[in-house]
């Protein structure tokens, strides 16, 4: 969702520096990826930032709950200046994953699975579960049900394997890319054989997700 109004959040310098303040979309796009916010800092002061001048931002998304009283904050989204896909250009672009495996949204395939409950599989993996009360890997990883099933809507991804070029991957090239993606971890291959669906297109965010905690350390965020 674009921030058509101040939302609470930061940008990252060039020089690594993070400002805290609010963010507004100017409601540029290049291939349908926003490329210039507004920045409003604390003393009131105001700046324009494009992709080609900062890392990136982030703005947090606030949710009314069930009872339609306070707001709760669900997560923070986090955009990173990147290279468009067929120009290019410096936009910023979702980062939805980090990790081996970066993941970044895109924006024109929202709509894939509508993030119903009943439409995402349970799994009792070996080192993780997945279900109604979320991502749990390990002892100490979690992940709330809203956030994999928002993570799930899209019909395609852009995605980077070890910092690398990002490819745009869908159900039609998934098969084919599934080896090198996953194919270097023998973590994933014995979750695979524990429940087969996990190999599935539309489980794609909750495998990334898995293998990046048991099979790699994360690289530094930049």
């Amino acid at each position: 969702m674009a921030a058509m109004m101040p939302v609470d959040g930061f940008v990252v310098l060039s020089n690594g520096d993070t400002i805290q303040g609010k963010i507004r979309w100017n409601l540029k796009y290049v291939e349908n990826n926003p490329v210039e916010i507004k920045f409003f800092a604390g003393d009131g002061t105001s700046k324009n930032y494009n992709a080609s001048e900062i890392r990136g931002f982030g703005n947090y998304l606030k949710l009314i709950k069930k009872d339609f009283n306070t707001p709760e904050v669900l997560e923070l989204e986090n955009y990173v200046s990147m290279p468009s896909l067929k120009k290019a250009i410096p936009v910023f672009m979702n980062r939805l994953l980090h990790g081996r495996i970066t993941v970044f949204q895109n924006r024109s395939s929202l709509g894939f699975s509508g993030g119903k409950v009943e439409e995402l599989s349970k799994f009792d993996g070996i080192s993780f579960s997945f279900g109604s009360n979320g991502l749990t890997i390990g002892p100490v990883y979690r992940t709330s049900y809203r956030i994999i099933s928002g993570r799930n809507r899209y019909s395609s991804y852009y995605v980077s394997k070890n910092m690398e070029t990002i490819i745009k991957i869908d159900k039609n090239n998934y098969d084919s890319l599934f080896p090198a993606l996953f194919g270097d971890c023998h973590a994933i291959n014995k979750e695979l054989e524990k429940n087969p669906d996990l190999r599935k297109f539309k489980n794609f965010m909750i495998l990334a997700e898995v293998y990046n905690e048991i099979c790699s350390i994360l690289p530094e965020t930049h």
